[in-house]
């Protein structure tokens, strides 16, 4: 009987270990809220581009809700420094249409049904209608 537990506690260790079962030392990638993968033991590095300073960056994220009725989006950043804007339409099967005035109609606008990035200055608002309530989420950043 000791000899079929060694024998099924060996053949255990080897599937395991050729299913790549990580060892208790080493760092495991887990999702952080928005999706991203973060090491448990080795955060990811943050890189920049050459000559940028990170503290002149600035990012916020807003969550709103578009219905039937013109919603209008003012940049949400301390600063006037945006530069552009990500908009991600939470339920793609009921889009949302984008424009620049507040006269923006389903005819008129710009359809988001998944993800738009724009490059658009804090000092223009963002005109948003749809046919049903959908959720999004903005995106905006700048230096």
């Amino acid at each position: 009987m000791k000899k079929f537990l060694v024998l099924f506690l060996v053949l255990f260790a080897c599937t395991a270990y050729a299913q790549g079962i990580p060892s208790p030392s080493t760092p495991r990638l887990m999702a952080d809220d928005a999706g991203n993968y973060v090491s448990q033991s080795y955060p990811l590095p943050v890189s920049f581009a050459s000559g940028v300073d990170s503290d002149l960056l600035e990012w916020k994220v807003s969550v709103a809700s578009v219905t039937s009725i013109v919603s209008t989006f003012t940049s949400q950043l301390a600063s006037d420094t945006r530069s552009f804007v990500a908009i991600k339409n939470r339920d793609a099967f009921k889009p949302i249409y984008l424009g620049f005035d507040n006269t923006v109609t389903v005819e008129t606008g710009l359809p988001i049904n998944d993800t738009l990035y724009i490059e658009v200055p804090k000092d223009v608002p963002l005109y948003f209608i749809s046919a049903e309530e959908v959720g999004i989420v903005l995106l905006e950043g700048g230096r």
